[in-house]
């Protein structure tokens, strides 16, 4: 496989990991907000397949992917909240 494949491979994985732990928490705008995140993210690697992204950018979309990690975990210790309206 690609370099460039494994790196959106990895991406993609760290993303979906995000997005199951997401639906499996009550609707709130804090979820919301972190799902829209996690696609604005995945759509952003995948331009990787038609153009290699600088190491830059890449780092960069690295490290929001992880602080997205980070925001999922502190939203889960915080413990189920109800449903906004």
């Amino acid at each position: 496989m690609p370099l460039r494949a494994r790196r959106l491979a990895l991406v993609r994985d760290a993303i979906e990991i995000v997005r199951r732990r997401l639906s499996a928490m009550a609707p709130s705008s804090e979820v919301e907000e972190l799902q829209r995140r996690a696609a604005d993210y995945l759509r952003e690697a995948e331009g990787w397949q038609t153009a290699e992204p600088s190491v830059e950018h890449r780092e960069n979309l690295a490290k929001r992917v992880l602080a997205l990690h980070v925001s999922v975990v502190r939203l889960e210790r915080q413990g189920p909240t109800k449903a906004e309206p």
